[in-house]
């Protein structure tokens, strides 16, 4: 004869309630990343591969991460380093595009790739922050 005890359907009602959260988090990055790829594709991969805004964001991330040493909000700190790089990307970006006048402002077809690359920073910012949130503990 089974016999259930308090304790154990408590127990597999929580289970249930952390993996049906965890799926539901899986599912929502995978929603946003899709959303993120069908604009990717759909314009041309080559206007969003910047290795040097990357490289900008991966190293913010990291200096963040190390400057906040709390390794219990590690993953937080390292989507919100992301954050704040990719603004200041954008913002060192800007700049090199207003402080060169002979690079951008004589030349209409050069501003509008300049402008994207310096946003692009953003871009990568804000998707390590997606993860992030997605891989935290609630």
């Amino acid at each position: 004869m089974l016999s259930f005890t308090k304790e154990a359907m408590d127990d597999t009602i929580v289970d249930q309630t952390k993996l049906r959260k965890r799926t539901m988090k899986i599912l929502g990055i995978g929603i946003c990343f899709a959303i993120i790829l069908g604009a990717f594709f759909h314009t041309g991969p080559h206007l969003y591969l910047d290795i040097n805004s990357a490289i900008f964001v991966l190293g913010g991330e990291i200096g963040f991460l190390v400057m906040k040493n709390k390794p219990e909000n590690h993953l937080q700190n390292f989507g919100q380093g992301g954050v704040y790089f990719g603004w200041l990307g954008t913002v060192v970006g800007l700049i090199a595009i207003t402080g060169t006048p002979s690079f951008v402002w004589g030349n209409i077809e050069k501003l509008g790739p300049a402008l994207a690359v310096a946003m692009l920073t953003v871009l990568y910012g804000y998707m390590v922050k997606l993860v992030t949130i997605g891989l935290a503990q609630d």
